[in-house]
This record gives structure tokens, sequence and C-alpha cells, in this order.
């Protein structure tokens, strides 16, 4: 006899699976005393159910097969009526007792096919507690993670500053520039000054509207000398009609008249408005840099030359065109009171004049021909004169110069303030020279000028115990770091700064003691 674990009824042997809830049967306790199971009284025989698996045959009402453990077909079973429910009689140990219907189990039901048993649901407390401790978790795992954040940024050591990030930094260069400077306003004088279309605003707007020309202009002049950098003060004559009719360079950090007679020419290319008042000037203060670093270093130029103008000096350069031509007068017309409409009368009748005879030419006698007259050579000009005069001295071969009636301006570069004196009493020796404007540049002031530059990058980026010796185009630098890459940072700041090249880096390395700040 065999025994279910679950249900504890009692099958033959040859049955191996409970019919009532799937479970496998075990053999029976062999101690334990003979039950014998009293069936009801027979009734009118009911077909018995085909398994579709091993095609063993099982009584009506069983769900499971007892041989193999397949589901029984249950819509035949269902089709077929219930049979009436019934309680076994059994004799146990010479007692009789009634068998108590299986009891069902509807948490735990075994099947026996390839699907897996269905998943209990989980009531709605327990999907509450669920979420609950979900919630919980992520609380806690969030506020772990702010503490542990908060714990590294009070124990992380400070960062090193910007300039000592990487050697290989380098301030973004910018290019060339042409806008109006800041510290040196734009004017407009004229009785209407003060109109809409002339004044300040007006006059603004119109040089940003054309500023890409001015640009242009300076760039191609980079073209020619890549050091240029000016501060020019330019001044337009606007008419009522909006043309401009007159222009010229009163003042410049750099004379150059090429870059001035092209700027004033594109300027005067310029209309504005027209408008019913008078005639107006309009000054410019426009600063030409190579970049943003050399704008201030501009500006600040230009703001002391205008600063040392004086009323009615004469610029440097004027460009203005030429005054229209005066139609002639037309002939005067006879007086209508000599005007006679009756007609002249004939001339007289006039005898035939003889003709003179011709004068008496001796014989195989040529007229001397006179030699041909040669013109006189054109007198030499003032410039032409300042200009042989200092090319006589090669110290001043970079000097150029341009005349305004006796008046010369000289420009250019010289080497030190003895040559720039020098070109200046060498342009005032020339005869027919009233007045020499110095406009001269030197070597040693642009030298003097970068390595100022070059000092004041360096305190910025934290190197103040490094100097720096600029000549000519080359850098040199001297003093401690106490590191490679500063050393080698030092190099990169200094040639961003100027146009210049680091020839010689005789920066010492010293390092930090442990105690050292």
């Amino acid at each position: 006899m065999k025994r279910c674990p679950e249900c504890s009824n009692i099958f033959p042997d040859a049955e191996r699976f409970c019919s009532s809830d799937g479970a496998a049967l075990i053999p029976a306790e062999s101690s334990a005393p003979s039950a014998t199971v009293q069936m009801p009284p027979p009734g009118p025989p009911e077909p018995p159910v085909e398994c579709p698996v091993c095609g063993g045959k099982a009584l009506p009402g069983e769900a499971v097969c007892s041989f193999c453990g397949a589901r029984l077909n249950v819509s035949e079973t269902l089709a077929q009526p219930a049979p009436a429910p019934y309680k076994p009689t059994f004799t146990l140990g010479g007692q009789t007792g009634q068998q108590s219907p299986p009891q069902q189990h509807p948490t735990a039901q075994h099947t026996f096919d390839d699907e897996p048993p269905a998943r209990e649901e989980p009531s709605a407390l327990r999907r509450f507690f669920m979420w609950t401790g979900y919630l919980v978790a992520a609380v806690v795992a969030l506020a772990a993670g702010a503490w542990f954040a908060i714990h590294l940024t009070s124990t992380a050591v400070a960062p090193k500053p910007a300039a000592m990030a990487s050697p290989s930094a380098s301030p973004a260069v910018s290019g060339p520039v042409a806008v109006l400077a800041t510290n040196t306003p734009v004017q407009v004088t004229g009785e209407s000054a003060a109109d809409p279309a002339r004044n300040v605003p007006a006059a603004s707007k119109m040089f940003s509207d054309n500023s890409a020309a001015v640009l242009d202009t300076y760039k191609k002049a980079l073209e020619g000398d890549s050091t240029l950098s000016d501060g020019v003060l330019a001044t337009l004559t606007v008419n009522r009609d909006g043309s401009v009719v007159a222009g010229s360079v009163k003042t410049s950090t750099a004379p150059d008249p090429a870059l001035d007679a092209e700027l004033i020419n594109v300027m005067m290319g310029w209309h504005f408005a027209p408008f019913s008042g008078s005639a107006v000037e309009v000054s410019y203060p426009l600063v030409l840099a190579r970049n943003e670093a050399d704008r201030t270093a501009v500006e600040t130029a230009l703001a002391a030359k205008v600063a040392g103008l004086s009323t009615g000096e004469t610029p440097e350069y004027a460009n203005a065109p030429p005054p229209p031509a005066v139609a002639p007068s037309p002939a005067p017309e006879a007086s209508p009171a000599l005007a006679s409409t009756e007609p002249l009368p004939p001339p007289p009748a006039m005898a035939p004049v003889a003709p003179e005879p011709e004068p008496y030419r001796p014989p195989h006698r040529r007229r001397r021909e006179r030699p041909p007259v040669m013109p006189s050579p054109p007198p030499v000009s003032l410039l032409t004169r300042v200009q042989e005069r200092l090319r006589m001295d090669r110290r001043l071969g970079r000097v150029k110069a341009y005349t305004a009636g006796g008046v010369v301006t000289l420009y250019g570069k010289v080497f030190d303030d003895k040559s720039r004196r020098l070109a200046v009493a060498t342009a005032r020796s020339v005869d027919g020279v009233t007045d020499v404007i110095d406009n001269l540049q030197t070597d040693t002031a642009t030298w003097a000028q970068n390595q100022s530059q070059i000092s004041a990058q360096l305190q910025a980026a934290g190197l103040s115990q490094v100097t720096v010796k600029v000549i000519g185009h080359d850098a040199y630098l001297d003093g401690q770091v106490s590191t490679e890459a500063e050393k080698e940072h030092a190099v990169t700041v200094a040639e961003a700064a100027a146009p210049v090249r680091v020839r010689t880096n005789l920066i010492r390395v010293v390092p930090k003691g442990v105690f050292s700040f």
C-alpha cells in the first residue's frame, strides 16, 4: 500500500500519484495497523476516464492520472454529472471509523506538466510594505551619497591656479581689431551737432555700420607691416545732404601716410542721412590694434596725443576734393539801342592792288638755324630734398617724411632717442623747412613696451620671481620657480604676451620644502 503525504489517503501499490492533489505517493509504514477501507455500495457503473498521455484508465472525478501524473481531459469530466460525495469507512485496530474527504490546499497546487505553477499574487498590505521598504532604501542611499560627496569636498586638496594648470595652456590670441576708443569720445561740432541726424549716437551708428571696411583697410596695411598698431583721430566734414566733403587725420600714434590716405578715402565714401541743418564735423578716435592685448596700450597713447592737440594745429593728413571748375561767363549781348534792322550798304568797289615784288636774296646763301632751346629742369621739391638728406646717413634709413607747405612730418623708426634727435636736426637743416613734426618711434621704446607687457603677464600667472629682458625679437628669462612645469609655462606666457621668441631660459628650479607656502 502507498500513502499520500499531503492528504494521507491510501492507494494501491500500482499507483504512483495521488488522484486528488497529484502528490507523489510514498510507501505506507509497515508497523502501522492495517486499515480496512469500506467502499460505498456499488451504483450504476460509470465509464472510466482515459489518460491522453499513457492511456491508463482513471476513475470518474479524478483530475490527475494515477500512473503518469498527467492532467486528464477536464472537458470530459465536466460533461459528466459529478458523483455524489461519499465518506468511506475504515477499520483500524478493531475500531470502525469514517475517512474525512481530502483537504484541498488552494495556495499550493502541484502540477506535472512543463509549465511551472502560478505564483501567488501578494496582498495589498504586503505590496504596501514592499514599496515602503524600497523608498526607505532609496532615501538612505541618497543621504549616504550626499554625505560622501561633502566628505570628499572638505578633505580635497585645493586646486592649483589656472596659470599653473598646464604648461601648454596659452591665452587665446584674438585677431586684428578696428574699433572706437573707449576713453576718448566721439565728437560732433557745428550748429547742427544736437540734431538727431547728426548727433553723437547717429555718428557712432554710422561707424558701426561701416566698421568692416575700416578693419579690411587695416588688415591690408598689416600685410606690409605685421607690427603696425595705430591710434588715429579722423575728422570728417559732413554736408547737409549727408555726403562727406572732406576728411583729415588730426593726429595718430604711429603716423603712416599710406594708411591715413586709405582710411580717409574709405570714410569719405560714407553717406549720412540728409537733413535741413548745416554742415558739421565728426571726429572719430579709431583704435587699430593687432589683438586685444595691444588695444589698451594704443588707446592710452591716442588719449595722450589727443590731449596734447592745440586749436588750429595742422593735421597730419588732409584730403578734400578740388573745387568745381567755374564755367566761363557768356559774352555780353549787343545793346538793343545799337542794333539796326536796316541792311548795311555794300562796300565800295576797290581798285585791284598790284602785288609787291619779292625781296632780293643773294644766291647760294643759307639761313643759319638757331639751336633748339632746351627746357629748364623742374625745381626739386622740398620733400625730395628732405628725403635725399636723410638717406645720406645710414642710421636714418628707416625714417620717412611728408610735407605740408614748409612743415615736414617725420615718421618711421630709429634705434634710440639719439638717432631720433639726429633725424629732426637733419630735416631742419634743409632750405625751405619752417618746422619739423617728430612722430618717430624708437626700437628701444618698443622693446621696453614688450618687456613691460611680458612682466605684467608673468605676474598675473603667479610667476612673480621670474624676470625678462627683451632685445629686438628675442626674450631672455631669469629668476626662480619651484617646478619644471612652471619653468615651461613661463616660456609660453612670454611668447604669448608679445611678438618675441624666448632665446635663453635661465630660470632656476628650486623645489619648495615640506613647510613652504
